[in-house]
């Protein structure tokens, strides 16, 4: 999801013809509207989901952490981090994906035009 905001960021500011990448784009911003959704609804991402049971599988005590991003920074860079520290970049980047998305809309192509 971060990867395709970057992309959105390069295409509106460097290189145009980034943003006529239908597909790419609208995977895009499907995604990171509903990784935006999970965080403001409080909902694990699926990932997360089945790491738990995969986890719980093989070590009966594990008790499924808050947010699977959020256990992991909090062990490699932050000790005690607040789940909005997340849920307010998550939500930033889904508002303006879809701004940039309706501002510069990438352009269909159509397959099943017969070249010459």
């Amino acid at each position: 999801m971060l990867f395709g905001f970057v992309y959105n960021i390069i295409g509106l500011f460097f290189n145009k013809k980034l943003l006529k990448n239908f597909w790419l784009r609208t995977v895009h911003l499907v995604g990171i509207l509903y990784v935006a959704s999970l965080a403001v609804l409080d909902k694990h991402c699926p990932l997360t989901v089945i790491e738990a049971k995969l986890r719980q599988k093989f070590v009966p005590n594990f008790i499924q952490p808050d947010s699977f991003i959020i256990y992991y920074l909090e062990k490699i860079v932050y000790p005690d981090i607040n789940a909005i520290v997340i849920i307010i970049p998550t939500v930033a980047i889904a508002a303006s994906s879809f701004v940039i998305y309706i501002i510069k809309p990438p352009v269909k192509i159509n397959v099943d035009r017969k070249y010459k």
